[in-house]
């Protein structure tokens, strides 16, 4: 795909606007009853019932999908709905248009199809704010494989450490693949951001967070529909270069999976995120090794996973990010949960909730939960309530944050995960 293309901001409204004039106009043309059999009012009235069959047709597409197959998880919000309903219903006009049009009406109506398909998976793209730009929707993200300095044993204490004047201005993004060496897990590419101080020829040991995108998903998810880099830049420029190394693993093994972040016949992921990527980080980057400047975060299903690390390894893990999460591991229901998840056993699930794992531990010293939610989140907006109030109880450094006007989507991931940046600054003893 040309660079131009790839890097169209569809999300901009100056770029939307024009897809949906273009739109408008072909609407025009097919809708408009041209010469033919019939008066004009019973013309009209098939071009109504044409419309509003295929306004049916997309409702009810997104209601199986949505409703009943339960994909994503998360209700579709009313945008979606008029989106998926306004595609159907421009669709069928085209189609009308096709076959009872004139030739020049005929070919408006053929080029109008995937226009007005294009106009409603845009607006839906900007209500879930997923692709920002339309090389992303393709897989033409620009990211690279990672590379390496080889100075993860030799880097030196951030307390002793300095900027050099040769200092890269920004920090860069690459994939990396993790093995499952312990786990066996078979995983996507990791992708990974090194501030500009992990850019230098002798880069201090810095934080790291392991951040875990939402099901379904992808490691890219976090930089690209959580727009992490900039957030990461913006910090690193405010504290001489340094700022967490993040690291964005594949908890997930395929876009739809949800091994749910447990070790169990779906998979050992906590083995793989605990072990295999822990180790991985530590062999190969620039990090501490303290706990205190360890973090785990994530949106939605990553975010259930962070809570469940925070509180079921915190020798490891010296803070959390958990933004819009579950009460604990769960895929489409209990029953199915506890099927595939704990080999059928009830007692099993009920132990491995994060409150029940935080109420058995009963005191943790030095951990820092930061959770956060979209105060229109209908489905899981009362549960980062509920988990920060019991990791209070049990001695954690806890906030909580519900950003108004913001549901279950990307915009409430990338503004949580910048939340956890900053709140955990201080933490980290940056610069």
């Amino acid at each position: 795909m040309p660079s131009v293309l790839s890097g169209l901001p569809i999300e901009a409204v100056r770029v939307l606007v024009p897809v949906y004039v273009v739109a408008g106009l072909m609407l025009v043309v097919v809708l408009l009853p041209g010469p033919g059999r019939g008066p004009l009012r019973r013309r009209l009235a098939v071009s109504a019932l044409v419309a509003g069959a295929g306004a049916l047709a997309g409702a009810l597409l997104v209601w199986w999908v949505v409703d009943v197959q339960d994909v994503f998880g998360v209700a579709a919000s009313a945008v979606i709905r008029a989106a998926a309903a306004a595609g159907g219903a421009g669709t069928a006009l085209a189609g009308l248009a096709v076959v009872r049009g004139r030739w020049w009406r005929r070919v408006v109506a053929v080029v109008a199809v995937p226009v007005f398909l294009a106009a409603s998976a845009l607006m839906i793209n900007r209500d879930v704010a997923y692709y920002p730009k339309l090389g992303d929707a393709f897989g033409d993200t620009g990211v690279g494989a990672l590379v390496l300095s080889g100075e993860a044993g030799r880097s030196r204490s951030l307390v002793s450490w300095r900027a050099p004047a040769d200092m890269p201005s920004s920090g860069s993004v690459g994939t990396v693949d993790i093995p499952g060496t312990e786990s066996k897990f078979s995983a996507r590419p990791a992708w990974v951001y090194l501030p500009p101080a992990a850019r230098t020829a002798h880069p201090p040991r810095l934080p790291v967070m392991i951040a875990l995108s939402g099901e379904p998903g992808g490691p890219s998810d976090v930089f690209l529909a959580g727009g992490l880099k900039a957030k990461l830049d913006a910090l690193a420029a405010a504290h001489h270069g340094v700022a967490p190394i993040v690291v964005v693993p594949d908890q997930l093994g395929s876009y739809s999976a949800n091994p749910m972040c447990l070790n169990s016949k779906l998979g050992d992921v906590a083995t793989y995120i605990t072990v295999d990527v822990r180790d991985w980080i530590l062999r190969h980057l620039p990090v501490e090794t303290a706990r205190r400047g360890w973090t785990v975060a994530g949106f939605s299903e990553g975010g259930t996973c962070a809570v469940q690390f925070g509180a079921g390894y915190p020798a490891l893990f010296g803070s959390f990010v958990a933004v819009s999460p579950e009460l604990g591991p769960f895929t489409r229901s209990v029953a199915r949960t506890v099927r595939e998840g704990f080999d059928g056993s009830r007692a099993a699930y009920d132990a491995a909730q994060p409150i029940a794992v935080m109420r058995r531990t009963g005191h943790y010293r030095g951990t820092a939960a930061v959770y956060s939610v979209g105060a229109l989140d209908t489905r899981y907006g009362k549960n980062a309530g509920i988990l920060a109030r019991v990791s209070e109880q049990v001695g954690m450094h806890t906030s909580y944050r519900r950003f108004p006007d913001l549901a279950h989507n990307w915009n409430t991931g990338a503004a949580g995960l910048e939340d956890g940046l900053q709140r955990l600054t201080s933490w980290w003893r940056l610069p």
